[in-house]
């Protein structure tokens, strides 16, 4: 398993939180070895990313196709501050809003469409969906302590209507894989900066 060391090399100083990273080529779930590393004794900021996912999971519980070209991440944020939103329903949203900040500046570099975020949990190009979000809360009395949050973003890799990836949407090459996984770290930064900034 890698620490993601290299990632955090090719970020540069880019990101903003003392992320944990490992970076794993196939798994059966980003998810599940996120909950194992957890259970292990490891502290958030942690973040786990494959390359490939053999069971990828959606909303309720839905296969999610996550081969290789895309972004399978999931991660644990600390959290210290007010919850960010009253109604946890809204979570995927709010993380949907950041991912799609992220992207923004490629859609204006490559004039591609609008995003457009779809209730609970979809990051959409027309009625095709980029990405989606997942996420739960820890709670300890009545203060959030912990964000769980997952992010599966079409990449370069074929994929089956109503899906689209990102080198469909941009109308060339999707950037490679590092600057991805540096997006999704950024979006989920985003969010964190509710509690912190």
């Amino acid at each position: 398993m890698s620490s993601g060391g290299r990632l955090l090399a090719l970020a540069g100083g880019d990101l903003q939180l003392p992320w944990r990273l490992r970076v794993v080529p196939v798994c059966s779930s980003t998810e599940v070895m996120l909950s194992r590393w957890l259970n292990s004794g490891a502290a958030p900021p942690l973040a786990l990313m494959a390359r490939q996912q053999r069971h990828g999971r959606g909303q309720y519980g839905r296969h999610w196709q996550a081969p290789v070209g895309g972004l399978w991440l999931s991660a644990a944020l600390p959290w210290d501050g007010p919850a960010p939103t009253e109604d946890p329903s809204q979570l995927p949203l709010l993380v949907a809003t950041a991912l799609a900040a992220e992207l923004a500046p490629l859609a204006e570099v490559s004039g591609a469409a609008p995003l457009r975020i779809k209730a609970p949990n979809d990051l959409m190009v027309g009625q095709r969906k980029l990405a989606g979000m997942l996420t739960s809360a820890v709670w300890r009395g009545g203060a959030l302590q912990q964000l769980r949050v997952g992010i599966g973003l079409n990449g370069r890799h074929p994929i089956r209507p109503p899906g689209i990836t990102m080198e469909q949407w941009l109308g060339c090459r999707a950037p490679p894989w590092p600057r991805l996984a540096l997006i999704g770290l950024r979006a989920l930064e985003r969010l964190a900066c509710r509690a912190d900034c």
